[in-house]
C-alpha cells in the first residue's frame, strides 16, 4: 500500500469506490425487481402470474385511488376448487340429519399484496405475480412501481458515484506512480 505525501494510504479510496459500486449496484437489481413485478413485466422473466377473482379488501379507510396492503382473491382453479367444496358442503347439509353434522366446507384463498382499490368497491379481478414458489403474490400496482423507484435510482446515482471515484482514484494513482519513478518529479503520462 503507497502513502501519498498527505498521509492518506492508496487503497482507500479505491475501496470506498468498489464498495459504493457494488452497494449501488444491489440497490439498482432491488429496485429493478420491484418495478418489473409491479409493471407486470415480471411473466418474461418466468415468474408466475396469475388473475385474480372474488376479491376481498379488507381495509375500509382506503381513499379513491390508493392502495390497498392485504387483500384476498381466488385464482380460476381455486374458484372451481371452492365452488366443488361449496357444492359438497351444501349435499351434505341435506343431510345432516342422518349422518350428523358436516364438515364445514374448506376454501383456500389466497392473500394479494399492493392492490390498486378505488375506495369504494373492491376490484373484480387483480393481476399479481408471485416471486417464489409458495410465496406472496404482489399485485401489478403503482405503488409497487412507486417504491421500486425509489432504490433503483438511489442505487444508479450510488454506483455512478462510485464509478466516479474510481476513475479519479485511478487517473491520479497514475500520476503518482509515475512521479514516485522520476525521483518525485510529478510526470504525467
Amino acid at each position: 500500500m503507497s502513502v501519498s505525501a498527505t498521509g492518506r494510504s492508496g487503497g482507500r479510496g479505491r475501496l470506498k469506490g468498489v464498495s459504493l459500486v457494488v452497494g449501488g449496484a444491489l440497490l439498482f437489481v432491488s429496485g429493478l425487481f420491484a418495478v418489473v413485478t409491479g409493471t407486470g413485466l415480471s411473466g418474461v422473466l418466468g415468474m408466475r402470474v396469475e388473475t385474480f377473482g372474488r376479491v376481498d379488501c379488507n381495509d375500509t379507510r382506503t381513499g379513491k385511488g390508493q392502495t390497498v396492503r392485504h387483500c384476498s382473491g381466488e385464482t380460476p382453479a381455486q374458484q372451481r376448487a371452492n365452488d366443488a367444496e361449496r357444492g359438497r358442503a351444501a349435499s351434505e347439509a341435506l343431510r345432516a340429519h342422518v349422518d350428523g353434522m358436516p364438515r364445514p366446507a374448506e376454501i383456500s384463498r389466497s392473500r394479494i399484496l399492493f392492490a390498486d382499490h378505488d375506495g369504494r368497491t373492491d376490484p373484480e379481478t387483480i393481476t399479481a405475480t408471485q416471486v417464489f414458489d409458495g410465496g406472496r403474490w404482489y399485485a401489478h400496482s403503482s405503488m409497487l412501481v412507486g417504491y421500486g423507484m425509489i432504490p433503483l435510482l438511489l442505487g444508479a446515482g450510488t454506483a455512478a458515484w462510485g464509478g466516479y471515484l474510481l476513475r479519479e482514484r485511478w487517473r491520479t494513482g497514475g500520476v503518482r506512480a509515475v512521479a514516485g519513478r522520476c525521483g518525485g518529479v510529478g510526470v504525467a503520462e
